[in-house]
């Protein structure tokens, strides 16, 4: 039977909207509170140079809202404007910051700057990786050199030469190669992970994940160390790797592990890194072989794709003396933690899943499936959350 009582969406993010759109879509009355503007993570903590990873027809989030050719990957502002298109025509109110969020008998008590709400529902879609997130040994670096976090990186002319970036997760590849075309000397203090190829066999990667069933594999299916994995390196339009930014001319380190003053302690682990993305990369096209029988042409040459064999033996430094090699700025780029402190401290499990009645969680990682936290899977799990809401079937995405 079909609820009536008021949903709260905290959160107007792709998320929070896709949620929203489907509760509309059910006639389920809700409000999405948003503390700042629709999309803010994707204006505030985006660079200048920034490309979603995703060709648009895999953005089903904002879906036909989001303008550019098919196969094109676009740029951040572009996918705000289309958040905000989409956010006309669904109960968004900007502005507005949840403090808390309680039980209150059968239904749910959301303490906000404008006031009280009683809800029967909440859905927690205030982000799970939007609080930028820095090692404990930060606050050691010497004030003297710039740091910053990803999310405040913007542009390589803001910055004097002499770049660390830390991390080699999606954004530290991507802004080490913003800050190589830029000509500035770049050092990559890397990281244990895998790399997608962008493109294979004449096809984007992300047409061979859908059509393997890698997009939509249920978390119950995935072994532990897919769900505990980073996201792998890529970029928008191209592949991206460790040893294809070498090339280019940075300078490639283990994983840094700490500061003494101006020496930056680094893991003997370079070798390991790059074999890991590299075999990560192979066991992607091995899988797509499978599906692929020879049917989509020859593997097409990709520099940035190419396996390392030379450098899996490569220890790299013990150390990086920040002030003997003129290091002027460290980037961050180590990820996100979640934007959920209004909620009570068991509100949720370590897996994001929630564990009180009337809760509910949508744009976490691994939700219900590999894609929860994209824009692709987060279309899926809102039909998914608006049938368990709504007690009425769910519709085709």
């Amino acid at each position: 039977m079909r609820r009536n009582g008021l949903i709260v969406v905290v959160g107007a993010g792709p998320a929070g909207l896709a949620a929203s759109s489907r509760l509309a879509r059910a006639g389920c009355p809700h409000v999405v509170l948003e503390r700042g503007r629709v999309g803010s993570s994707w204006r505030t903590q985006r660079w200048d140079s920034f490309r979603l990873n995703t060709p648009r027809w895999a953005n089903r989030v904002p879906g036909k809202f989001l303008d550019g050719p098919r196969d094109s990957f676009v740029t951040a502002g572009a996918l705000v404007a289309a958040f905000e298109r989409l956010a006309a025509r669904l109960p968004v109110v900007e502005g507005v910051e949840v403090f808390s969020a309680r039980q209150s008998g059968v239904r749910w008590r959301v303490d906000t700057s404008r006031g009280p709400l009683l809800a029967d529902s909440v859905v927690v879609a205030s982000g799970f990786q939007n609080v930028p997130r820095r090692p404990g040994y930060a606050s050691a670096l010497p004030s003297e050199i710039t740091q910053l976090h990803a999310a405040d990186y913007r542009r390589p002319d803001e910055l004097e030469d002499g770049v660390l970036v830390v991390g080699g997760g999606q954004s530290g590849v991507q802004i080490a190669d913003d800050l190589i075309d830029a000509g500035k000397r770049v050092y990559v203090a890397t990281s244990r992970v895998g790399r997608l190829p962008r493109r294979y066999r004449g096809r984007d990667s992300y047409e061979w994940l859908r059509d393997n069933g890698q997009l939509d594999l249920p978390r119950h299916e995935a072994d532990p160390a897919t769900i505990a994995a980073t996201p792998p390196q890529v970029g928008g339009g191209r592949s991206l790797s460790y040893q294809h930014l070498a090339s280019r001319g940075a300078t490639l380190l283990g994983r840094a592990v700490g500061l003494d003053g101006y020496r930056l302690e680094l893991a003997s682990d370079l070798g390991e890194n790059v074999r890991f993305a590299d075999e990560a990369a192979a066991n992607f096209r091995a899988a797509w072989d499978k599906r692929a029988q020879l049917l989509h042409g020859a593997a097409e040459p990709d520099p940035a794709d190419e396996p390392a064999p030379h450098l899996y033996d490569a220890p790299g430094p013990a150390a990086l003396d920040l002030r003997g090699s003129a290091i002027s700025t460290v980037i961050w780029a180590t990820g996100f933690t979640p934007s959920t402190g209004w909620l009570p401290v068991d509100a949720l499990d370590g897996r994001h899943r929630p564990q009180l009645p009337g809760l509910h969680v949508i744009g976490a990682p691994w939700v219900t499936h590999r894609s929860s936290a994209n824009l692709y899977g987060m279309a899926t799990d809102a039909e998914s959350l608006a049938s368990v809401i709504t007690r009425v079937p769910a519709i085709a995405a």
